[in-house]
């Protein structure tokens, strides 16, 4: 991981053109498969990335290294009944995530760029919790919030790899959509298999 970063660092100051940061934000669709069952969360994320670009100014196909860094949040909800009782969950997870993609970007005018992207992203667990309440009869009960990390086999850690297309508009706005896959098994049972794949779309402003 140290050579995986001084490499991204020795490209970046290789850098021939304007570099460029950038404040993005956007929705996140994740969807964890566990065995043959799968569920979906729904959230945003939010973070700051750098462009360093690698092409002079003015060609017409640019070649650029993007690393960041963002917080990302999840939300999902679950429910069943069974004759007069009932149930339901709620979890809530939060994320940073550190990718480091590589993007070819087509300059159609001055102002106006398509880009495609792809590369890993590092992906660490900050906090998962769920909680739950039951329901008999119209009477319910509430349990206290449960640590995922602290009280199963979760794993904090998940190596992504994904890419995506995206446009920027005047060299100051950038539109992307993009899907990432996880690599890394994150139960640590080894009858249970756990991985988590996520959709994204965001805005960003460039400065």
């Amino acid at each position: 991981m140290k050579k995986v970063f001084a490499i991204a660092a020795a490209l970046m100051m290789l850098a021939t053109a304007a570099n460029a940061q950038s404040f993005g934000a956007g929705y996140v669709q994740s969807t964890q498969k566990m065995n043959n069952n799968s569920s979906t969360a729904n959230g945003f994320y939010a973070g700051f990335g750098y462009t360093a670009d690698f092409t002079p100014k003015g060609s017409a196909i640019s070649l650029a290294l993007n690393p960041g860094i963002y917080y990302e949040y999840l939300n999902s909800t679950s429910a069943g009944s069974i004759w007069f009782v009932s149930g339901e969950s709620k979890t809530q997870e939060h994320y940073v995530n550190v990718p480091l993609q590589v993007s070819v970007g087509f300059n159609f005018a001055p102002t106006f760029k398509l880009f495609a992207y792809a590369g890993p992203t590092a992906n660490v667990g900050i906090a998962s919790s769920t909680k739950s309440s039951v329901s008999v009869a119209g009477h319910t009960g509430s349990v206290d919030p449960t640590d995922n990390y602290k009280s199963g086999d979760y794993s904090r850690f998940d190596i992504m790899l994904g890419g995506g297309v995206g446009a920027e508009i005047m060299n100051k706005f950038r539109v992307n959509v993009g899907y990432d896959l996880g690599m890394l098994d994150r139960h640590k049972s080894d009858d249970i298999t756990l991985k988590r794949n996520r959709l994204t779309a965001g805005v960003a402003f460039i400065f």
